[in-house]
């Protein structure tokens, strides 16, 4: 008759055989992070999707039916730290001012263009496409506990667009892998998003610059399309004086 002791061991090996393969997965995803150059890391570690805290700025937004011109200035109390610029290229009706304000004093706050922040990208998932001297693409995805919160996430290929000399994340391009439908009777069949960044310099960080999206789908027999285009400009430290021109 086999020992207890004998029969312990033999049930202990494929839980050592997992734990193993466990280790070596994480030894790949280590290595794969320490295979990317300087100038990549140095640039993931300073990337925001967010125009940046404490700083002022305008947005233009263009859809289909209407443009509006905004600025923002954090230093501002809550209530006026929105101002409605232009509506459709032209001032502001009363009306339109009055609309406007009803809508963002419910949403005051500043909006997030893309839908992750830096550490959701899963640095390990990261493949150089191309590079000369001065920029370098690499493609990727999502870590999958970021994908398990926010499921879109696991649907989409990120492409990153990197400045080698001034390292920092030049733009960024979000597509679906293919065809979605994030609930029932709504189906996504192409998605692009695309956004671009002003280097950073000595006196402010990195900027946004632009954010575009294209979407097509349909919404149970339904076809649409969004498009959506913003544009962001004329950037101050909070409470200065705007200056439009200025950045």
């Amino acid at each position: 008759m086999a020992s207890s002791t004998g029969s312990f061991r033999r049930s202990r090996r494929p839980w050592s055989r997992l734990g193993t393969l466990g280790l070596a997965a994480l030894g790949a995803v280590a290595a794969a992070r320490a295979a990317l150059p300087d100038y990549v890391r140095e640039a993931l570690g300073a990337f925001s999707a967010e125009p940046p805290a404490r700083w002022a700025y305008t947005t233009t937004t263009v859809r289909p039916e209407a443009s509006t011109a905004e600025r923002y200035d954090p230093a501002q109390p809550p209530a006026a730290r929105w101002t409605l610029l232009t509506f459709n290229g032209q001032p502001p009706t009363g009306k339109e001012l009055e609309k406007y304000r009803k809508l963002r004093s419910a949403n005051p706050l500043p909006s997030s263009p893309a839908n992750f922040q830096r550490g959701d990208i899963d640095p390990g998932s990261l493949r150089l496409v191309s590079e000369d001297v001065g920029r370098a693409e690499y493609e990727g995805g999502f870590r999958e506990v970021s994908a398990a919160g926010d499921k879109m996430l696991g649907h989409l290929i990120l492409r990153l667009t990197i400045n080698k000399h001034t390292p920092h994340v030049e733009k960024f391009t979000l597509t679906l892998r293919e065809p979605y439908s994030p609930i029932l009777g709504v189906k996504m069949n192409s998605l692009k998003v695309e956004m671009t960044f002003a280097p950073p310099a000595p006196a402010r960080p990195c900027l946004p610059v632009a954010y575009t999206s294209h979407f097509s789908g349909r919404i149970f027999f339904i076809g649409t399309q969004e498009d959506l285009q913003v544009a962001y400009s004329d950037f101050s430290p909070a409470g200065e004086a705007h200056s439009p021109g200025h950045e």
